[in-house]
């Protein structure tokens, strides 16, 4: 894969918006929401997860936690140019994101959350873990392709995904892990929060709304589905409209502020 990198985008608000994507990807994935969110006056920087942007080999060397402290690092980096953070997250993303408001409330002031994995499509995924366990079939599941590529429903996005084509095991149990840390802490995430999500997400069904709606602590929440697009919804059909909605909210919490 050639050399992928965060990015980091200038803005005049006193807000600015940390962006992390998903499970296997790239900040490709979160950059059109980025460039819009700048072009709304935004400060904006897409962090890079380790284990990502490089190959699968990397991704199984490397843990939810730290995951999470280069979340907190580029959130530290972006508050020295900024008044206030923001978080908006596309599925890893978006649970990393709920961790880090959870744990570190005074530093994180909204959340745009997209495709948030609380459930799994695939009621497998539970088995895992006990799979790992066994040698010769963490042996024979090291590595898990994709099977169709990325869930995005528009083929040229799709085609264009810089994600990894398959998952490795331990990598997807850290992904398990995390989701089970972050049910746990939910009730203490208290900041305005914004959830989208495809109508038509293949691995995160939409019931996720609901169920991040219901659990979240926060007074301030508003959501939308996204009709035309599957879980990446960052860069599929809907992405402007993603965008849109993000920067309305991210706005409205500037000026709840002001």
């Amino acid at each position: 894969m050639p050399t992928v990198e965060g990015f980091a985008l200038p803005g005049r608000r006193p807000l600015g918006c940390l962006l992390v994507h998903g499970f296997t990807a790239t900040p490709a994935e979160m950059r059109p929401l980025g460039e819009a969110l700048a072009t709304r006056g935004f400060p904006v920087r897409g962090v890079l997860l380790p284990g990502h942007g490089t190959e699968v080999a990397d991704l199984a060397r490397t843990r939810w936690t730290d995951w999470a402290a280069a979340v907190a690092r580029e959130r530290d980096l972006l508050a020295r140019e900024t008044t206030r953070v923001a978080v908006a997250g596309m599925s890893l993303g978006a649970l990393l994101a709920l961790h880090l408001a959870a744990t570190e409330p005074t530093d994180v002031r909204a959340l745009v959350l997209c495709g948030t994995p609380l459930l799994f499509a695939d009621a497998r995924l539970r088995l895992l873990p006990m799979a790992a366990r066994v040698p010769w079939l963490a042996r024979r599941w090291a590595v898990i392709p994709k099977v169709g590529g990325s869930d995005i429903a528009d083929p040229e996005a799709r085609a264009a995904s810089r994600s990894y084509q398959a998952m490795p095991l331990s990598g997807v149990l850290e992904l398990l892990r995390l989701r089970r840390v972050v049910a746990r802490e939910l009730h203490r995430v208290t900041q305005p929060a914004l959830i989208l999500h495809g109508r038509d997400d293949h691995g995160v069904p939409v019931a996720n709304v609901a169920r991040l709606r219901a659990r979240l602590g926060s007074a301030w929440i508003e959501s939308a589905v996204l009709e035309r697009s599957w879980h990446v919804i960052t860069v599929d059909y809907d992405r402007a409209r993603v965008a849109e909605l993000a920067a309305d909210f991210l706005e409205r919490v500037v000026a709840a502020d002001a």
